[in-house]
């Protein structure tokens, strides 16, 4: 028999639910960091289908189920925090639907486009009103359009250098960060 090469560590698999696809693609743009950093983790994506905060749980939740995989890492959903405002406003309970799914949210505040503008150097710190958040990351990205974007459009326009240095200020992104291990 041959010799065999050394052995390769599998990967760590994280599950991560998000309500749509600029979510999926943001993502996607994590893994590429994670890659980059030669970090063996794989970020199992999976879209939910809309309808608010509890129903991207629900939708991640049942999608696990069906995955029947025991080997998961880290069981998580990325939700806008301004949509679980609402949700609660509405009686519906983000938070205990998560709990009672095995599922740890992870909250982007106020939304995506916060967290994005958030990434652009000297815009760290800044505190974000969800209903402004859209029209100020166009001012700082032109260019930036929800429904068409994607890891490689967020990959030319940031690096993890930026998603480390936003993270010193955004508990939740840190938090995010921390469990991939960048």
């Amino acid at each position: 028999m041959g010799r065999r090469g050394p052995r390769i560590e599998p990967r760590r698999v994280i599950f991560i639910g998000t309500e749509g696809r600029s979510e999926r693609a943001f993502v996607q743009f994590l893994q590429r960091c994670c890659d980059e950093a030669g970090l063996r983790v794989h970020l199992h994506v999976k879209s939910g289908s809309g309808g608010g905060s509890v129903a991207v749980i629900r939708d991640a939740a049942r999608y696990l189920k069906r995955l029947g995989k025991e080997d998961i890492g880290a069981k998580l959903v990325l939700l806008d925090r301004d949509r679980v405002v609402q949700d609660e406003r509405e009686g519906r309970d983000a938070r205990a639907e998560a709990s009672k799914s095995k599922l740890e949210i992870v909250f982007q505040d106020p939304n995506l486009e916060g967290v994005l503008l958030r990434l652009h150097e000297g815009r760290e710190s800044r505190q974000i009103v969800a209903s402004s958040a859209k029209i100020e990351l166009r001012k700082m990205w032109p260019g930036y359009d929800k429904s068409s974007l994607t890891a490689d459009r967020l990959r030319q326009r940031f690096a993890a250098a930026d998603v480390r240095r936003a993270a010193r200020y955004d508990e939740q992104l840190a938090r995010l960060l921390g469990i991939l291990g960048l």
